[in-house]
């Protein structure tokens, strides 16, 4: 049956392309999804997330001991009075978390130990909506936000489509591509307005945007013209964000650069099973008949983080009570090792995917033009507020920073 799976969600990739409209991956073969999931999930589950065994392959990050402290004080972190303005956020401010996305956020394999299991969407483990137990077990951001705020909402659990009520606030599908995102982007307005637990005029939310991986592996080699996907991601990314603008007020969106795919094939000591599975699932980048064409397709992912630096600055996703800011460590991100990958070495693993959530946390916290393009080594960098500056970084309180 994960055989099964492994042909829908091929299915679903090519389906969405084809089709090339506003929707969800979903839409076609949710009660086969439905049923492959519930079959192999309830067989076959001690086999599909051995924990265990993912620990002992370093896959899993470091245990952290209930004895040690959290990095950063927890005084001062919520403001005294709810702010009205997105550019005096602290991060105990953040009410509500959300996330959309594809399999990277999803949270696809992070637990996997053979290759049916990375189907599986470890989404409560996700690193920008994910909220399993607590930062010492899952770095997540979730996780680190509920640090400062114990009483967030949104955040996925377990393991869950997003058809499920467990993916909550986390609307990301495996297989999706930026075409989809305006129908996440409504989705997600409207599981948070029919939320009982959200006030959705006074909580400030928090939701993260990353996608680009699909479009670059299944989608840009099959066009006649490839760059074209650049114009089409501009478009999405800003009908996707004009949905959030309008349809929540109080929030602040971050927008995570697309990496280039180049971060996979530069992984050093890969086993003979990663060339296998790199061209299975990234036919544009890994597949023989397309070797030729790479320097375009490099040329091509370049531009797509560009336009998404150029969106994220229109004047336009800039109020008081909406802001959107662009976090940029995806963009020289290097995988060290093959224990930060699951077990097709082209999905992150739980230990590869928390790093992902220590960087991004970090980025939160660096002013606009003074981020980091790479991975930060896990928990070894670990950024807090200050009095100095304790707001969570806008393009607006990143001018008068220092």
């Amino acid at each position: 049956m994960g055989v099964l799976e492994l042909l829908i969600m091929t299915l679903l990739i090519q389906n969405s392309l084809q089709l090339n409209i506003e929707r969800s991956v979903y839409d076609t073969f949710t009660p086969f999804v439905r049923f492959s999931r519930f079959w192999t999930r309830s067989t076959f589950r001690t086999w599909l997330f051995d924990i265990p065994k993912a620990q002992s392959e370093n896959k899993i990050q470091p245990q952290i001991d209930e004895t040690v402290p959290f990095s950063c004080p927890l005084n001062n972190t919520r403001s005294p009075e709810r702010p009205t303005n997105v550019n005096k956020l602290r991060p105990g401010d953040i009410d509500v978390i959300g996330a959309m996305g594809d399999s990277l956020t999803a949270g696809f394999g992070l637990l996997a130990t053979n290759l049916v299991s990375v189907l599986f969407e470890n989404r409560g483990l996700s690193f920008s909506g994910g909220g399993d137990k607590t930062w010492r077990n899952y770095l997540t951001l979730p996780n680190i936000l509920k640090e400062f705020n114990p009483n967030l909402q949104g955040f996925s659990t377990g393991n869950s489509y997003t058809f499920e009520k467990e993916s909550n606030l986390n609307v990301a599908e495996g297989g999706a591509v930026s075409d989809n995102t305006p129908y996440m982007a409504q989705m997600l307005a409207n599981r948070i307005k029919l939320d009982p637990k959200v006030n959705i005029k006074l909580d400030w939310k928090m939701i993260t945007y990353f996608i680009g991986g699909n479009d670059f592996c299944w989608d840009m080699c099959f066009r006649s013209n490839p760059e074209s996907i650049v114009d089409k991601h501009r478009n999405n990314l800003i009908e996707a964000l004009r949905i959030l603008r309008d349809n929540l007020p109080r929030t602040l969106v971050n927008v995570i650069n697309a990496p280039s795919i180049e971060i996979i094939a530069n992984i050093p000591n890969k086993p003979p099973i990663c060339y296998i599975t790199h061209s299975a699932e990234c036919p544009c980048i890994f597949g023989l008949g397309y070797q030729n064409y790479q320097p375009m397709f490099t040329d091509i992912m370049r531009k797509w983080q560009k336009v998404e630096q150029e969106v994220v600055d229109m004047d336009e996703f800039d109020t008081d009570d909406f802001s959107v800011v662009l976090q940029p460590f995806t963009l020289n991100y290097i995988v060290p090792d093959l224990s930060h990958m699951s077990v097709d070495c082209f999905h992150p693993s739980q230990k590869g995917t928390a790093q992902a959530a220590n960087s991004l946390w970090n980025n939160l916290l660096e002013p606009v033009g003074k981020k980091s393009t790479r991975e930060t080594n896990l928990f070894s960098n670990f950024k807090c507020p200050t009095a100095k500056n304790p707001f969570l970084f806008t393009r607006r309180n990143s001018e008068i920073s220092t």
